[in-house]
């Protein structure tokens, strides 16, 4: 007990410590205020209330933040507390002599992760104890204990079990029932409210790259530009993206730059531009320039940069409010998947498994997709590989009527007569189909709105237009029937993703329009 009281007085002199990235900390206090402002930053040792596995854990996350980052030392103490504090009950907290109940926690835990297939969430707390009983072993940690745990093999993680298993919930979005509910009510949503301008800029952003939470996080203002900022028909906008995960001292110190889609370009800066009624102060610094401003504002600031006094990003969003926009996004616009029935969840993980998996299905190199993705290899995407020949959803006649109840892919007018019709007295505008493999058959099926030239292959690509008026008595079940015929034909004959999921688009919106016709 006088060795231990002896090892604790000598190590509680410091006040403060550097991280790896250079910023001070504070640590004279039982709560250790971190930079760290993509998440809670903030480590709380009053939560332990055994002495010396306090300061064991104290000792090996200063090791943690001084060596390795602030996020490993975060993440060691979070993982500590998770997954083996809760097997030591309070009673014996109170008891300095721990080494025993410190081993029966580590054996419950170990046994329970064995049980539900997790023993890689161990790795971070094995690695403790392993430290400590090497350093620290006075504290209650015993050196044959810490060799028995060097013996173990612990698996990694394994990333990317949600897209394997094609998981309705956490896996990636179905490219063909649930994705374009995404994209049409991200199209339709005109609300300039400011938190629907951060909410659709999350989303489109999330479509576009598949980054997570952190990576948007660190987002500036600056770093939208356009190549061409006078060509207001053909905008080309390029945004660099803070990179995390790298080794670097600071997620700005390295970016990557990537060519933005004008339509997700244009909601950025329609975000940006929102952003301007927003005057950002705080102890007496004002943030101005477009280099200091986060594109996504946390107007109520951000604690975990405030308590450790990281005025830089004082008012970044964290990743759990990256997350909850998505999540805002989707229950504002009462998407309900079609695969579940119930309101779909979403998250950025599942945006970037969606990325992945589509362009898997449509050939792309592993390499390329690694880059995309923003790996240092390509091991993280072999998954995508595997799940890609069962990307295109198999729609029959009954699937597709139950489907298209939660898919509306339709946006055009049914229409009775060509009185109601927008050019029903132009004869050219009048829209034909003709059966491929039986041409005598030939079925009018409405009219065209287009005043201009209209560059669409009719009659299939007219169903997704919305200037296309059906009519209502038409024969739309014959073009249904046709079409999927056809689509296993196409498919096998171009052996294209992208086709299939494109045809099942058609096949959606004429499910809808026959929908349609039949409620009139």
């Amino acid at each position: 007990m006088a060795q231990l009281k002896l090892l604790i007085q000598e190590n509680v002199d410091a006040q403060t410590i550097t991280t790896r990235e250079g910023n001070i900390v504070d640590i004279s206090e039982e709560q250790w205020h971190l930079p760290y402002s993509s998440d809670n930053g903030t480590i709380n040792f009053d939560r332990l209330l055994s002495k010396p596995l306090k300061y064991a854990l104290k000792y090996y996350a200063s090791h943690k933040i001084r060596r390795t980052s602030t996020h490993a030392g975060l993440a060691a103490f979070n993982d500590v507390m998770r997954e083996i504090i809760p097997h030591i009950s309070n009673e014996d907290m109170l008891n300095d002599a721990v080494e025993e109940k410190l081993i029966e926690a580590f054996e419950k835990a170990i046994n329970m992760a064995k049980k539900y297939h997790r023993l890689w969430a161990l790795s971070r707390s094995i690695e403790w104890y392993k430290w400590s009983a090497q350093n620290y072993p006075e504290l209650g940690f015993s050196k044959r204990y810490a060799t028995q745990l060097a013996g173990m093999v612990i698996p990694a993680n394994p990333k990317g079990q949600a897209v394997r298993m094609e998981d309705p919930e956490n896996g990636h979005f179905d490219q063909t029932l649930e994705l374009p509910l995404i994209i049409d009510a991200l199209k339709s949503d005109t609300s300039d409210t400011f938190k629907h301008c951060q909410e659709k800029a999350v989303v489109a952003l999330s479509l576009a790259f598949g980054r997570n939470p952190a990576n948007l996080t660190y987002l500036r203002e600056s770093d939208l530009s356009k190549l061409n900022p006078f060509d207001k028909d053909d905008p080309c906008y390029v945004i660099k993206i803070p990179r995390i995960k790298k080794r670097q001292l600071n997620p700005r110190d390295d970016f990557i730059e990537e060519y933005l889609d004008p339509f997700f370009g244009k909601i950025i800066e329609e975000l940006i531009l929102a952003n301007k009624s927003v005057k950002l102060s705080y102890k007496s610094r004002h943030y101005t320039k477009p280099n200091e401003r986060p594109i996504f504002i946390k107007l109520s600031r951000n604690t975990s940069a405030e308590r450790s006094n990281s005025s830089d990003e004082i008012f970044n969003m964290t990743s759990r409010d990256i997350s909850n926009l998505t999540k805002s996004f989707v229950l504002r616009h009462k998407i309900i998947s079609p695969l579940t029935e119930s309101p779909l969840k979403v998250s950025t993980r599942r945006f970037r498994y969606t990325l992945g998996s589509g362009l898997a299905s449509e050939g792309i190199s592993m390499m390329e997709l690694a880059r995309i993705l923003d790996h240092t290899d390509t091991q993280h995407v072999n998954v995508y590989y595997d799940t890609r020949s069962n990307i295109i959803a198999h729609l029959d006649k009954a699937s597709a009527s139950h489907f298209s109840k939660y898919v509306s892919l339709f946006k055009g007018k049914v229409v009775s007569n060509d009185i109601e019709a927008v050019n029903g007295e132009l004869d050219e505008k009048h829209l034909l189909f003709v059966d491929e493999e039986y041409p005598d058959q030939q079925t009018q099926i409405g009219v065209c709105g287009e005043l201009s030239v209209c560059h669409l292959d009719p009659p299939f690509s007219c169903y997704l237009c919305p200037k296309f008026q059906p009519y209502r008595s038409a024969n739309h079940e014959q073009v249904l029937d046709s079409l999927l015929e056809g689509r296993e034909k196409r498919l096998e004959k171009y052996e294209n993703a992208r086709l299939g999921i494109q045809l099942d688009d058609v096949i959606l919106a004429v499910s809808n329009v026959i929908t349609l016709c039949k409620e009139a």
